[in-house]
């Protein structure tokens, strides 16, 4: 006779706890990410509005043409030497301005290398003129309103900390992204210990947990909110939580998403070292953008007529990279599609476009863009700004909860312990 193998299994009170703790930790992350997140879904609006002297750029005349992007950023390198702009968007959209990161990168030996660096990283062009509408140092509050979109993304991505906080808000994304299924579980019917005829359905039991009761008050409303507004918005939960960790812990989220079949990008843009890396490329940006559209023509999914594009500079792999859109990226996203070069050949190194890429990079795409309300036009906004409401309120309503259980167990502790330990 053999003896039956007993399967351990972790009861349910231990998920709640390990749920608990899970929320209790995450509270504050989130309640940041949450309020940040809700002005970052209109992160471009808002910008016009509390720096339009730097972002807006009316067109002269209705349909007034452009000058060449190329042309203004060799402009401003010139007015600015030992300053470089390794990213160029080759399209700017009309009435605002050409928006430049700048880096201090003086070449060795000239004037500007025993000069300290400027204390701004950021220019904006007047694309109809060419005229400089200003500057500032991207997330800098203390030089006012004009950065105050760039303050509230610091916070939101990395609580002000740099790389620390980055990698703190990467693991409370992925203790968040596991505790998104704990939180479901919960929600669901516990099994009866018989079933009796007649007895409700497992939808029955479970259809109490997605409503809020009218009359509840108190204790029975913030549970009703916490439960009820957890399962609504469940599955863009759980899309912010993993698309969280893509952004701030890519070491936990390449990896795991390889295991599906995605490629990861970053790490093959790595692997294009080849040769010593120079800060001045053979090729210029001009050249680069013409081999960029040349490449892309011949590729597997040619650009649209009327889509956006961009063009970078890697030194460190000694290669451009030349963003495009075609039909089959992301709708709103723009420049979804990306190609890789040898900045001294022009040979071509990588595709990504939609045809090429798996879908588990697809995935990842997409989560990006809902995260970061790129996708459906204001609409989503609109839900993205619900939706840090409701990743506060039950960040909120998570720490009620506790403390009153707490409360609860303070109390039950006093009332059965000897009167000399009340006392």
């Amino acid at each position: 006779m053999t003896t039956p193998v007993v399967r351990p299994t972790v009861s349910r009170a231990t998920w709640v706890l390990l749920h608990r703790w899970a929320g209790l930790t995450l509270a504050l992350f989130l309640s940041i990410a949450g309020l940040t997140g809700m002005a970052l879904a209109w992160e471009d609006t808002l910008e016009s509005w509390t720096a339009p002297a730097l972002l807006l750029a009316p067109e002269p005349t209705p349909g007034a043409p452009m000058l060449d992007p190329l042309d203004l950023r060799a402009r401003a390198l010139a007015r600015h030497p030992g300053m470089t702009a390794n990213f160029l968007p080759l399209t700017v959209e009309p009435g605002h301005a050409l928006r430049l990161r700048m880096t201090w990168a003086p070449a060795p030996g000239t004037r500007q290398a025993h000069q300290a660096a400027p204390d701004w990283d950021e220019l904006f062009i007047d694309p109809y003129t060419g005229r400089e509408l200003g500057h500032r140092r991207w997330g800098d509050i203390t030089q006012g309103s004009v950065n105050l979109l760039p303050f509230l993304y610091r916070l939101h991505y990395s609580l002000l900390l740099g790389t620390p906080g980055q990698l703190a808000m990467g693991i409370a994304a992925l203790i968040w992204t596991l505790d998104c299924f704990i939180g479901f579980y919960l929600t669901l019917p516990v099994r009866p210990a018989s079933a009796r005829p007649g007895s409700a359905s497992w939808w029955h039991r479970w259809k109490p947990s997605w409503k809020v009761r009218r009359r509840a008050r108190g204790h029975k409303l913030t549970f009703d909110l916490h439960r009820a507004g957890g399962l609504w918005v469940w599955p863009v939960l759980l899309v912010l939580a993993w698309s969280s960790v893509s952004f701030n812990l890519p070491q936990v989220y390449a990896p795991v998403m390889a295991l599906a079949g995605q490629k990861d990008e970053r790490a093959l843009l790595a692997s294009l070292h080849r040769h010593a890396p120079a800060a001045t490329p053979v090729m210029d940006f001009g050249t680069a953008a013409r081999v960029g559209m040349r490449l892309a023509l011949r590729g597997p999914t040619p650009p649209l007529a009327d889509g956006t594009s961009w063009l970078w500079h890697v030194p460190t792999a000694g290669a451009y990279v030349y963003g495009f859109t075609t039909s089959g990226d992301i709708p709103d996203e723009g420049s979804g599609s990306r190609l890789a070069f040898d900045d001294r050949t022009g040979a071509a190194l990588h595709f990504g476009t939609p045809d090429t890429t798996p879908a588990a990079n697809r995935f990842t795409d997409w989560i990006v863009a809902l995260h970061m309300a790129r996708v459906f036009g204001w609409p989503w906004r609109v839900f993205m700004t619900v939706i840090g409401a409701a990743v506060t309120m039950l960040s909120v309503t998570g720490i009620l909860l506790w403390a009153r259980k707490r409360s609860a167990r303070l109390r039950s502790a006093n009332l059965h312990s000897p009167p000399q330990q009340r006392s």
